[in-house]
């Protein structure tokens, strides 16, 4: 199975692709993520140089970096790229609103 995972450094997505990667050992997996706030590589290091496993670095509101990952053919789509800190959408929703909907 060749999978496409947004969002893949932050916390949840990474655990997500460590299990993955040990539980399933079929599975292709292509991290999508922008390495914003809540992204960090550091959470993959036990996969990175897995031959199943690659990075992309990208954001899922640039139309332009999501249709050239979308070049690849993907099994499935995992979006797990979101806004989290709910304390800065207080001051300003719009990145809230563009990359989590």
């Amino acid at each position: 199975m060749r999978l496409l995972v947004t969002g893949g450094a932050g916390f949840i997505g990474a655990n997500f692709i460590r299990y993955l990667l040990r539980e399933h050992p079929d599975t292709e997996i292509t991290n999508f993520d922008a390495l914003t706030y809540a992204g960090n590589l550091e959470n993959l290091t036990e996969v990175a140089e897995d031959s199943r496993y690659r990075f992309v670095r990208g954001d899922v509101t640039d139309t332009a970096a999501v249709e050239e990952v979308l070049q690849q053919e993907f099994d499935a789509i995992i979006h797990f790229a979101a806004e989290s800190h709910v304390d800065r959408s207080l001051e300003d929703a719009s990145p809230f609103l563009r990359t989590n909907i």
